[in-house]
């Protein structure tokens, strides 16, 4: 009945009453020592229920201290068996019936140990020891906190010395959530005895639970002082170090409590996360690892070692054990969620949005779900279902910052701009030091050709996150509408300096350089963006459309890009495999919004393959139907403006 290891209450050994007073004779006396082993004291007791001679009153003895030797012994059905013979011998002996009690405890036969109690209890009220077993089962099994309080309070009436019930109580107390009560009870228990550690170890819990971290702390260090090796303490401390913000105390700490307890997976969990904080994922992982090793099927290190994985960007592997981990556990949400990050990351958005559905079911009030799922939504160019998953993020957790920056992103898209401005101004509201939202403020504005204002709050974004490149590349985009293409490229060069794999980044510089600076350069950055992503078709595109602008030859071929799929269609056109009027054609879609966005950078793309063909009249009938239907937020809208400026006919 004593809680069991791990993360615990720390409590007294299990109350034994004692043995009856022995009775003349050596094997009586030897049968009742209990400082004798087990074995020897049953063999002693056996001999004197086997002698003829043995009273009524010697054999009842005999039974009651045979039974406690096979209960040590662990042999619990044999003792119960003696217990009932002494009860036999003596209806009335309320020892006899607490310590048959303990026996069903251990058998996990509570009811009837709740019993044997009661019986106790009934025969001699003034038995404590009865109080406090009865008051663990209610405490520990059957979680009713109140009728464990009230044994624990009668046990401390008839026993006011034994710091241990207590200790006992102050659990209870802490379990029912009466904090300050608790800490009455651990105090008094240490006033009672003070080279207990394990007083001081709850006393720190009920500190914690509390929300006074630095007593708490006190409380650990003075366990640790009396027992320097009380794994539990420095587990605990470290919680609350982490929880302080030091980092470095609490590695120190889960460090020792491994060193102590090599077995316990949740601690390598704990330390794992520390690694994560520092960014050091492969000694996190190593710990994932133990914790694994130790707990196989332990859901949520499959699942912190797979967002490790996906830290590291290797998302194969971080797929594998978050599906582990919903396998071992098929209600944990947030291994939904990561999982379907991660598929997002691979770009498979249907299995993304499959995952995220799963989390929403299992928990429908889980907010990131649906905020995850509406990321995925929007790159399937599915705005308003998008917009309805933002919706739901905000209804359950109004302050979530985040979703109000999506929504606004998506109502970016859809061109309402008021609508995203609005948006932004809650995530703002929530958060005034949320760089991105004024950086997605900033792009609204832009939209709406309020450049002095979308400056205004990108200089903002910057100042709050000095090191934000996309607050650097945003501002850039309002530099080439203001046509301050100087500025623009300065902070172009900020962006890429502080996010040197940035391939967005080097890819707008390259633009900014294609129409107004030196046509190497552009093409060199190009070339950056196409190594950093050599999958994308759009890099690539641009590539060579630097080449050819610069006389060079195309290396389109050699480009190892998915043509079963959009822009393939505008490849093949600059591969000389498709006419211009093809790949217009081929910008169909059966989606809606999703035609107009491919036939928005149709017509871009092959405006620039008709002025490279100085058919300058074509390319710019198409850069202006490329105005008229793309998106402001597309990079071929943003081009096809600066197209114009350099041809003298600015929209």
């Amino acid at each position: 009945m004593a809680a069991g290891a791990g993360r615990s209450l720390a409590v007294p050994a299990i109350l034994l009453a004692l043995g009856a007073p022995a009775q003349a004779g050596s094997l009586l006396e030897d049968c009742a020592n209990d400082k004798l082993t087990p074995p020897n004291r049953i063999v002693a007791c056996t001999n004197v229920l086997e002698d003829k001679a043995a009273s009524a009153s010697d054999q009842a003895v005999a039974y009651f201290n045979r039974a406690n030797a096979l209960d040590r012994n662990g042999e619990f059905d044999r003792a119960i068996a003696d217990y009932d013979k002494a009860i036999a011998f003596n209806p009335k002996d309320a020892e006899a019936f607490n310590n048959r009690g303990l026996i069903w405890g251990h058998k996990k036969d509570f009811d009837r140990a709740l019993a044997d109690y009661d019986k106790a209890i009934e025969l001699n009220p003034q038995i404590a020891i009865a109080y406090a077993n009865r008051g663990l089962i209610w405490n520990d099994i059957k979680h009713d906190y109140v009728k464990a309080i009230a044994d624990f309070d009668k046990a401390i009436r008839l026993d006011p010395e034994n710091n241990g019930l207590y200790n006992l109580r102050g659990n209870a107390y802490l379990r029912k959530g009466d904090y300050d009560q608790a800490i009455t009870s651990y105090s008094q228990a240490i006033f009672l005895d003070s080279q207990d550690p394990n007083q001081y170890f709850n006393l720190g819990l009920a500190w914690t639970t509390k929300g006074n971290l630095e007593r708490a702390i006190a409380d650990y260090s003075q366990a640790i002082s009396l027992d320097a090796n009380h794994a539990e303490a420095y587990r605990w401390r470290a919680d609350a170090w982490v929880k302080r913000g030091d980092t470095d105390q609490a590695l120190s700490d889960y460090t020792e409590a491994i060193r102590l307890d090599p077995g316990d997976a949740e601690t390598f969990r704990n330390r794992a996360r520390i690694w994560e904080r520092k960014r050091d994922y492969d000694r996190a992982i190593a710990d994932y690892d133990q914790a694994i090793a130790f707990a196989p099927n332990d859901a949520v290190a499959y699942n912190g070692r797979g967002w490790m994985w996906s830290l590291k960007h290797e998302t194969d592997r971080a797929i594998v054990d978050y599906v582990k981990a919903t396998a071992f556990d098929p209600n944990y949400v947030l291994a939904y969620d990561n999982l379907g990050l991660a598929w997002w990351d691979k770009g498979d958005l249907d299995r993304a949005i499959s995952a995220f559905d799963q989390a929403v079911i299992v928990d429908p009030k889980y907010a990131p779900a649906y905020n995850d799922r509406g990321l995925a939504r929007m790159d399937k160019n599915q705005y308003d279902l998008a917009i309805a998953d933002y919706n739901m993020a905000i209804l359950i957790d109004a302050g979530f910052v985040s979703a109000y920056r999506n929504r606004g992103n998506a109502w970016n898209r859809k061109g309402q701009f008021d609508y995203a401005i609005a948006d932004f101004d809650q995530a703002i509201d929530h958060d005034p030091d949320d760089a991105d939202a004024y950086v997605g403020r900033g792009r609204s504005r832009i939209y709406k050709a309020d450049y002095t204002k979308a400056i205004a709050d990108l200089d903002q974004a910057i100042r709050i996150g000095p090191k934000s490149a996309r607050a650097h590349d945003t501002r850039g985009l309002a530099m080439v509408y203001k046509a301050d293409y100087a500025g623009a490229l300065a902070d172009y060069d900020e962006a890429i300096r502080l996010s040197p794999k940035n391939a967005s980044a080097y890819r707008n510089r390259g633009i900014a350089s294609f129409y107004f600076g030196p046509p190497a350069k552009a093409q060199a950055d190009f070339e950056q963006a196409a190594a950093i992503k050599p999958g994308d078709s759009y890099h690539a595109i641009w590539l060579d459309l630097a080449r050819r602008r610069n006389g060079q030859p195309s290396i389109l071929v050699d480009a190892k890009l998915d043509m079963t799929r959009w822009p393939a269609a505008v490849v093949r056109l600059l591969l000389g495999q498709q006419t211009p009027e093809a790949t217009l054609l081929a910008a169909d879609n059966p989606d809606a919004t999703k035609k107009s966005e491919q036939l928005c950078e149709a017509n871009f793309y092959v405006a620039e393959f008709q002025r490279l063909q100085h058919h300058d009249e074509e390319a710019l009938r198409l850069y202006r139907l490329a105005l008229g239907g793309c998106p402001r937020d597309f990079i071929e809208y943003t081009a096809a403006t600066s197209a114009l400026r350099v041809m003298g006919k600015a929209p």
